[in-house]
């Protein structure tokens, strides 16, 4: 997990793009906060701590780059989370509420369980092979977890004294290279040994002439990743399962480090809160951004963050915390932990809902039905802009200002407006950066966010960045790619359907989410029939109900608390218990799931406890 949530580091593509462009564009093409935010911790929430002093920013350094040729990071791993405190809720106690978007498969991440014994009895979520429930919740707490995101991966540009890579170059001198053998068995095959080389930073994890398994990894660099320190990531799960308050709840996170994680937290002595959790390296400010000189020594990680500066906030004022990835604070907040988040649109989305949530109102169901929101805010945003440069519409074009006109923005199965919207939203963006951002597939790159686009297209719409620079003697200008790209989005999705607008052309028809099995590797596989393919559900990657065509909400939860034992929770996720194709129980909750309805979770109070939901099969065998 600590590799899916953290190797979408983008060190390289800002390396490669400060090469080209230069410091002050780099900078202001990708700044360093959006322009549009709800951090996780609100602005205006006082420190508890006294914060110690950044170390020296390195010296700037260009790197050498690379031609490896790459691809773009998965978009859809993120997750939601958020608790009501006891004032805003319908009991008088807390709920909360958890969704991590994952890669939805057969079988499933996730694996329903109740943990039991004489010290323990919780129930949650755990991954097969995890001794503890990850995401659940016992009589007296529920906790849950979204990704944070933080910058703990960085690449370091390995100086070598020669050709034998014995020795490197570090803080003015030479040091050894130290070498590991690994030997990898191979089925009715030869041996294959494999000889790391490893400075202080950490391994070089490709040579110069070795080919990465993922793209966007540099050769010839040593990586330093938090991931690779000692850690006691099961301790805090094991602790938290056990804890009855707030204060065993922050105990459990200090062993907390890698993958960060925003832990939300509820209590039935009506507590809410919400930890910024994990090991953060204390760096100068956004020393990670790009790839690290690693000869400087000014560029190690000497230091960590103290855990109890960890962004995080209590009992807020505004009676709820959450998270979505987004920004974990405000600038104000006296330390790095990264220079860019996930969008802000589902965690502004969030908060925009809880705080009209009126006091004493808020219910399980209201939270399973925020969970299920499909608003998409990045349309909002975009599209009123979008359509201003559409002066004369075309034939072609007017259909589609009809719907988008009239749509309320919901990404909602049967709507075609989002279908339009994301393929012209889509191709407009690459209209304006790709043939300065993509235009060498060897020298891998990123886009600017979509909040500077919009920044851009709002209020400097001459930019020189819509010129297309690969057509010669002509400049073209946003309304010239807006029209454009709209005709082309409606010609395009003609082509899709083989035919003029109609319902096939619904959202849920062009999302077309899929679970597949593990093991689906596409065409004539025989596991793919082991899949759910075309899934009818709406949503997207920008909304709450962030379900987009191989990831979504891999596990739904909304636990309410209650005193005398009486927690009650509930819960779903798209599979089943049972990791056999052949069993009733392989695929069984997926409708549920699809429909954005929840099960009530049988949390039994002991051992001994009856229930008519419990079915006891007897299977003879002769």
């Amino acid at each position: 997990m600590s590799f899916v949530l953290a190797s979408g580091t983008d060190d390289l593509r800002m390396t490669n793009i400060l090469r080209k462009y230069g410091k002050q564009t780099s900078e202001d093409l990708f700044p360093n906060y959006p322009f549009v935010e709800s951090p996780i911790i609100p602005g205006g929430t006082p420190h508890d701590f006294t914060p110690l002093a950044l170390p020296k920013s390195p010296i700037d350094f260009m790197g050498t780059g690379s031609s490896k040729a790459t691809t773009e990071r998965d978009k859809g791993i993120g997750s939601n989370n958020w608790a009501v405190s006891g004032l805003k809720s319908a009991t008088g106690l807390p709920i909360l509420a958890n969704d991590p978007h994952l890669t939805l498969s057969l079988p499933s991440i996730w694996y329903q369980v109740q943990l039991q014994s004489p010290e323990v009895n919780v129930y949650g979520s755990t991954m097969p092979g995890t001794p503890n429930v990850i995401i659940g919740f016992n009589k007296d707490i529920a906790w849950g977890v979204t990704n944070v995101g933080a910058d703990v991966v960085d690449w370091y540009e390995v100086k070598f004294k020669d050709a034998t890579k014995k020795e490197y170059f570090h803080d003015g001198q030479w040091k050894k290279i130290t070498t590991r053998i690994e030997k990898y068995k191979v089925k009715n095959g030869v041996d294959v040994i494999d000889t790391v080389l490893y400075t202080h930073h950490g391994p070089i994890v490709y040579l110069d002439n070795e080919k990465p398994l993922k793209k966007n990894i540099p050769t010839g660099h040593a990586l330093r990743w938090i991931a690779h320190d000692k850690s006691q990531e099961l301790t805090t799960f094991y602790e938290l399962n056990r804890a009855k308050n707030y204060d065993d709840y922050t105990k459990a996170l200090t062993h907390y480090s890698a993958p960060a994680q925003n832990f939300v937290f509820a209590s039935n002595q009506n507590d809410i809160a919400l930890w910024v959790n994990g090991k953060f390296p204390l760096k100068a400010r956004q020393q990670g951004k790009y790839i690290l000189d690693g000869t400087d020594k000014t560029a190690d990680w000497n230091a960590f963050i103290p855990s109890a500066h960890n962004p995080h906030m209590k009992n807020p004022y505004r009676e709820f915390v959450s998270s979505a990835n987004q920004s974990s604070t405000d600038p104000s907040y006296p330390y790095y932990i990264n220079w860019e988040f996930a969008p802000s649109e589902r965690g502004r989305r969030i908060n925009q809902r809880l705080e009209k949530m009126p006091n004493g109102k808020v219910t399980v169901d209201s939270l399973r039905m925020l969970q299920n929101d499909n608003f998409n805010l990045k349309a909002l945003d975009f599209l009123p802009t979008m359509l201003s440069y559409i002066k004369a519409p075309s034939s072609t074009q007017l259909p589609a200002i009809k719907i988008l006109s009239a749509w309320k923005f919901n990404n909602d199965p049967d709507e075609i407006a989002p279908t339009i919207f994301k393929v012209w939203s889509d191709l407009l963006n690459e209209a304006i950066w790709k043939d300065e951002f993509g235009y060498d597939e060897n020298i891998p790159m990123k886009y600017p966010s979509s909040d500077r686009t919009l920044r851009l297209m709002q209020k400097d719409p001459k930019s020189k960045w819509f010129d297309d620079v690969s057509t010669k003697n002509k400049v073209e200008t946003i309304e010239e790619l807006a029209n454009s790209t709209l005709s082309a989005a409606m010609d395009s999705l003609k082509i899709w359907r083989k035919s003029e607008m109609n319902k096939t052309w619904a959202w849920s028809e062009h999302k077309s989410t899929d679970i597949r099995h593990l093991l689906d590797l596409g065409g004539t596989n025989p596991l793919k029939a082991w899949s759910k393919n075309d899934v009818k559900i709406g949503g997207g990657g920008s909304v709450i109900n962030a379900t987009t065509e191989r990831t979504g909400p891999s596990w739904r939860m909304i636990v309410q608390l209650g005193k005398d034992n009486n927690t009650k929770g509930y819960g779903v996720y798209p599979g089943g218990q049972s990791g056999n194709p052949g069993s009733p129980h392989y695929d069984d909750m997926i409708e549920t799931w699809r429909k954005g309805e929840l099960n009530e979770l049988l949390f039994l109070k002991s051992k001994d406890e009856k229930s008519d939901r419990i079915k006891k099969i007897v299977k003879l065998v002769k």
